[in-house]
């Protein structure tokens, strides 16, 4: 155990009030509710900006709408695989000392489907005299949600270091009752517990001084899909109705690297790194409904309504927290029975934490989405949706852990959004030319951050038997991050996200 450390070479305290803490599940509960239906919709619902509530007639209406399956009055098969291009420009910076350190770009590219499926129709046909003419069923498989994103950055943090906020967390636990990051700088001999004169705890310090340069890099993959079956009906070619459910698999991981150099000055220090590795996995449930009305035939109005998520989580994380000390750095510890010894740290192991196993489940926020669509006789239409979420309503429950901490997190940090889609088509022979956009405000309260933007145009061609569809989508938005917590001179690194998503969508009619 050690009881008193003492260096040989010239002794720095570094003493800051900071609070470190981990990564919450509420943070969690934001991302996988985070499901957006542009994602998994075919290149023609993308290139008109994901507005398909009041619409209809498209593979992507069983996850939007189900009622839109009505529409149909032949089978349908379509397949449509995406490329996604991400870059994050990255800038650390000091905001309240007016500090901003150097700018990092990363680039990411990601291959996938957006999704394939079919509809089977079983309509009574064109000459019916019935008013209820039948309707569709359709059966699959699309992405809620893709992570494929690197962040980097590097900046010399001439106020604190992350022994700070390690320092400022620990208080006066003992030595025994460490855990988390504080451990592994203990073990690592970071930082070092100080006693009164009774010989208890009263506090730590770290012989290490200075301000480094800090790097770090971020990467996040992984996929949110959805399996749906749902039906759709139609009844005198006025009012279509439909209800479906949505089996979901999702798979995500974060890995950063996190690392502190170059310390000015730091006689006998070369760098301290961290590595955080996270893994999620989890698989749920959840039902749509939806209707559109037809009161005219150049007009349709819809709502749809989707039910909360209810998922099942299974969550692994391990990290490693090293110091590489200059060769020949050495300590004097004191055992338990008052004996010196010498230890060369410049050849300890790194700390490697155990691996962090947890089961929870989620429950996202339902949605609700109104939508009109306008047709121009045959020369097209314009549609757009408005969709309400509350983020506040998502809940965490487990027997692994007190979730009180994080659901309170939930209902204080996150709030209601509307969600803005408008589009339109105009069509010219076959060929049909599209534009959209779409605006998803921040989930945060009284905060913009987060703020995302959809630019979206396209193009298809379309037959009797056949279609082929072309999509762009252009997103940008901005996140804040914050590598470790602290009361003063908090380091925040502003990234400003874009990604352009191109779909293409192969469609058979039979």
């Amino acid at each position: 155990m050690k009881k008193a450390i003492v260096f040989i070479l010239m002794l720095y305290s570094v003493v800051s009030n900071a609070q470190q803490g981990p990564f919450g599940y509420y943070k969690d509960a934001l991302i996988f509710s985070q499901a957006n239906t542009l994602y998994g919709s075919t290149a023609r619902i993308q290139g008109i900006g994901g507005a398909s509530v009041a619409l209809g007639g498209d593979l992507s209406s069983i996850s939007s709408n189900p009622a839109g399956l009505g529409f149909f009055n032949r089978s349908v098969f379509t397949l449509t695989p995406s490329l996604d291009f991400s870059t994050a420009d990255s800038k650390f910076t000091i905001p309240d000392q007016n500090f901003k350190g150097s700018a990092e770009e990363s680039f990411r590219n990601n291959f996938n489907f957006s999704n394939i499926g079919t509809v089977i129709n079983f309509t009574k046909g064109d000459y019916t005299n019935d008013k209820f003419k039948g309707g569709s069923l359709g059966i699959s498989l699309n992405r809620l949600n893709g992570f494929n994103l690197e962040r980097n950055y590097e900046g010399i943090n001439d106020y604190n270091s992350i022994l700070d906020s390690f320092l400022g967390n620990v208080g006066q636990t003992p030595t025994g009752d460490l855990g988390g990051y504080e451990a592994g700088a203990f073990d690592q001999y970071l930082i070092n517990p100080t006693f009164d004169a009774n010989g208890n705890i009263d506090g730590y310090d770290s012989f290490v001084a200075g301000f480094p340069v800090q790097t770090e890099s971020i990467k996040e993959s992984g996929s949110h899909y959805q399996l749906n079956v749902a039906w759709g009906g139609n009844y005198d070619d006025r009012l279509y109705f439909g209800g479906g459910m949505g089996i979901q698999i999702l798979n995500y991981q974060l890995r950063r690297t996190y690392l502190e150099d170059q310390f000015e000055p730091a006689p006998f220090l070369n760098s301290i790194t961290v590595f955080d590795d996270l893994q999620v996995r989890g698989a749920g449930i959840d039902f749509n409904f939806g209707t559109i009305v037809r009161p005219a035939d150049f007009l349709t109005l819809g709502v749809s309504y989707t039910s909360p998520s209810f998922i099942s989580m299974d969550e692994e994380n391990f990290f490693d927290v090293s110091a590489n000390w200059k060769g020949g750095t050495t300590v004097t510890e004191a055992d338990d029975d008052g004996n010196d010894t010498e230890v060369d740290i410049s050849s300890i192991d790194p700390y490697q934490s155990d691996l962090f196993v947890s089961e929870y489940r989620l429950r996202t926020p339902s949605k609700i989405a109104v939508g009109t669509s306008i047709f121009v006789g045959k020369s097209g239409f314009i549609t757009g949706d408005f969709e309400f979420i509350d983020y506040s309503n998502a809940n965490i429950n487990s027997s692994d852990f007190s979730e009180s901490a994080d659901n309170a997190a939930i209902e204080n940090t996150y709030t209601s959004v509307m969600n803005i889609r408008v589009g339109g088509e105009y069509r010219i022979d076959n060929i049909r030319l599209r534009a959209g956009y779409a605006l998803f405000p921040s989930p945060y309260k009284d905060s913009d951050l987060q703020d995302r933007t959809n630019l979206t145009f396209g193009f298809g061609y379309r037959t009797s038997d056949y279609f082929l569809d072309f999509a762009v989508v252009n997103s940008e938005t901005t996140s804040l991050y914050t590598p470790y917590d602290i009361a003063t001179d908090q380091p925040v690194v502003a990234s400003d996200i874009k990604n352009t998503s191109v779909s293409v969508t192969f469609g058979l009619t039979f």
